[in-house]
């Protein structure tokens, strides 16, 4: 048990000891020194500072330090929770980390120990970065998930650090757009092929971009399509969640556009519905509508999410309850269809207004009206 050295320097306290460290895999005993507290009235001898070199040599004496904490941010996350994230979870997944240590992380906090991480540093990281609100909860997450990983593999044993820091930034409305039933006609009627045969499937399933992408013929079985896959640039893999998966149906005008797409392209026989034409892999949609959608649409495109609120949208309108209208979008709770897909336009929220005032004018013009009788029997009776 180790009581370490309580000395003066520089006008502060501060406490040597011994502390083993990891350096490059290997376990090594150091004598280091830490500073206490700065020489003042409430510190004026090494009793009073003593209660804060205990906080420090308690870890090291109960056996409860962790020398694997002595690793820098950058190296762990370079070293162990990037290959993770790659071997566990989506390579869409893995980017995102990446982009956000890369372009966030690794320059601002990637040289401070895990151990010596804490919860100010990371809000003073946030606050330093001048981006949105969506934004600095996403770098947020990613910093939370480094340190979750981090106590999983018993590298530190404090509390996330990451708890309690507060994304602020600049608070923004993201665009929530819907395309309306004459947006869909209008883009049916005037596209070319392919383009035209998938935005009808966009539009009248409320497929995901890459599960659109993922659609095989043998999927499109008996009225419907059945969502089995998802591909994220050039990686086919599971859709999005457990429940992701399913059957959709699809409507007679959908069936028929896909039995004529089909007819055109006789040549991908079993395989992808929409294949590209060079590498005879599934079709890249973001270079579809960007070379062959956006220059026809023009300010009318906004891009492919907006036809799955589409649907829902119009589903809702046309008194679709949200429950149904969940299992067609293959949400895991209806909370997520009512709150980010059914967009009510403007025009139609007036419109419902309107209709509740002129309800409500005439429900109390009948209660004034029988008020009024009352009143006049009342006083037509004699005294």
């Amino acid at each position: 048990m180790q009581r370490g050295q309580i000395f003066k320097r520089d006008g502060a306290w501060h406490l040597r000891y011994y502390r083993d460290e990891l350096i490059d895999g290997k376990l090594v005993r150091r004598r280091v020194s830490q500073r206490l507290a700065r020489i003042d009235d409430a510190h004026r001898s090494k009793g009073d500072v003593w209660p804060l070199a205990e906080e420090i040599l308690s870890p090291l004496n109960r056996g409860t330090h962790q020398p694997e904490a002595a690793i820098i941010f950058s190296e762990f996350v370079e070293k162990y929770f990037l290959p993770h994230i790659l071997t566990k979870r989506k390579p869409s997944t893995h980017k995102f980390y990446r982009d956000a240590y890369v372009n966030h992380l690794r320059d601002r906090v990637g040289m401070i120990r895990l151990r010596d991480f804490n919860t100010r540093h990371a809000q003073d990281l946030l606050d330093g970065i001048p981006l949105s609100h969506q934004s600095l909860l996403r770098i947020k997450t990613a910093m939370s998930a480094v340190f979750t990983y981090a106590r999983q593999r018993d590298v530190i044993r404090t509390a996330n650090p990451i708890q309690g820091v507060k994304a602020e930034g600049k608070h923004s409305t993201p665009e929530r757009y819907a395309y309306s039933l004459d947006e869909i006609r209008h883009m049916i009627t005037t596209l070319d092929e392919p383009a035209r045969s998938v935005v009808a499937v966009a539009a009248f399933t409320g497929l995901r971009e890459g599960e659109i992408r993922g659609l095989r013929w043998v999927d499109f079985v008996g009225g419907e399509l059945h969502v089995r896959r998802s591909i994220w640039r050039t990686h086919v893999g599971e859709t999005k969640t457990g429940g992701s998966d399913g059957a959709v149906p699809v409507i007679p005008l959908l069936q028929t556009i896909l039995e004529e797409h089909r007819s055109r392209y006789p040549q991908n026989g079993q395989g992808w519905i929409f294949a590209g034409e060079k590498m005879g892999f599934a079709l890249h949609l973001d270079n579809l509508s960007r070379r062959s959608i956006a220059p026809m649409l023009g300010e009318r495109w906004h891009g492919w999410h907006a036809f799955r609120r589409g649907l829902a949208s119009n589903l809702y309108a046309l008194g679709v309850p949200a429950k149904v209208i969940q299992g067609i979008l293959r949400h895991a709770n209806v909370a997520t269809t009512q709150t980010h897909y059914v967009v009510i336009e403007s025009q139609k929220g007036k419109a419902a207004m309107g209709a509740f005032a002129r309800a409500l004018g005439k429900r109390w013009a009948r209660k004034k009206a029988a008020n009024t009788q009352i009143a006049n029997k009342t006083k037509a009776k004699p005294r």
